[in-house]
């Protein structure tokens, strides 16, 4: 019985890359905001939470963010060399992911502010939702369930 085979010719390798940087971005980023609201809860451990969530966005969310997109730009590549075959979701894909990139760019400058300031700005939790719902609104999309 063969649990899972990547072929080197096939497109599956990139696809892999693309749907496993998706699901740790998205983990990490509900980190953020799971770790942002709970500072602001627990102001006598805002300090630590302020570092965490400035490590977690570090080591966790940007690399995540950048192995989704080299994947998704791989497998564009390889099966959507044209404008006019590209599917809808596609396009979903790149508006949520440009999107994103740039509401997560703010967030990591605002947590690293927040690691200055010793508490998360209330900024960074909110960011990071609306990051989440993006993300979820372009799982669907690319699920092909619209």
């Amino acid at each position: 019985m063969t649990l899972a085979i990547l072929q080197p010719d096939s497109g599956e390798f990139p696809l892999f890359l693309h749907v496993f940087g998706a699901i740790v971005v998205f983990g990490t980023t509900g980190a953020l905001a799971v770790a942002g609201f709970a500072s602001r809860r627990r102001p006598e451990h805002a300090a630590l939470l302020a570092r965490s969530v400035a490590r977690v966005f570090l080591f966790g969310v940007l690399p995540a963010w950048f192995l989704m997109r080299i994947g998704a730009e791989w497998i564009r590549s390889k099966e959507f060399t044209g404008s006019a075959d590209e599917p809808g979701w596609l396009g979903v894909g790149y508006i949520v992911s440009d999107g994103s990139g740039v509401l997560l760019l703010v967030t990591g400058i605002l947590a690293w502010i927040s690691t200055r300031r010793g508490r998360v700005m209330l900024a960074v939790p909110i960011l990071a939702t609306i990051c989440l719902i993006g993300f979820a609104v372009a799982w669907f999309a690319m699920s092909g369930k619209p």
